[in-house]
């Protein structure tokens, strides 16, 4: 045992040679280099990335809206059975992964605070949740804009009613949505 942590100090310290001690003038006179571009040619890295926090954030507004404005549906000495069906796409070109966790987010929301029992088929349901995603091309506007829209139908298929949010993406170096 001390033998290998023997071996594995001089290893370590081996490799500690100073960087400064090995510059010419010239170099260390050089002002640091910037890398400007994305590596590995990702050009949407940053797009990518934040994407299932973008879906919490607007799945929470959303969700948040209609249990406000419910209250009248499920205030009652028993709640009423809510089915939340699966997330629909729409609008133009690419929407960021990530979408299928805005699902996760409003049941998450629903289910804790005990307004609506959850239930797993639509048939057994009150009420059922229409959920769609879509991303915006919105003329003289730049950037992306991605829009979240929860439609609240009864038993007999009418609307009770509509909620929508959108998010715009931010115009800035990382390309952000917030």
């Amino acid at each position: 045992m001390n033998k290998m942590f023997v071996v594995l100090a001089v290893a370590a310290l081996a490799g500690c040679a100073a960087p400064w001690q090995n510059e010419s003038k010239e170099e260390s006179k050089r002002p640091p280099r910037l890398v400007t571009e994305t590596p590995y040619g990702l050009s949407n890295l940053y797009e990518e990335t934040s994407a299932p926090q973008l879906y919490s954030v607007i799945a929470a507004r959303v969700t948040n809206k209609m249990l406000d404005q419910t209250t009248e549906i499920y205030e009652k000495a028993f709640p009423p059975k809510l089915y939340i069906m699966q997330i629909k796409k729409a609008g133009v070109e690419h929407i960021p992964d990530g979408f299928y966790y805005s699902r996760q987010v409003t049941r998450d929301i629903i289910k804790g605070s005990k307004t609506f029992t959850l239930v797993n088929t639509q048939d057994e349901a009150d009420y059922h949740l229409d959920i769609v995603v879509s991303r915006l091309d919105v003329k003289n506007i730049p950037g992306n804009i991605l829009q979240y829209k929860m439609t609240l139908f009864d038993k007999g298929g009418n609307e009770v009613g509509s909620w929508m949010e959108s998010i715009r993406q931010v115009q800035n170096d990382d390309r952000s949505w917030w």
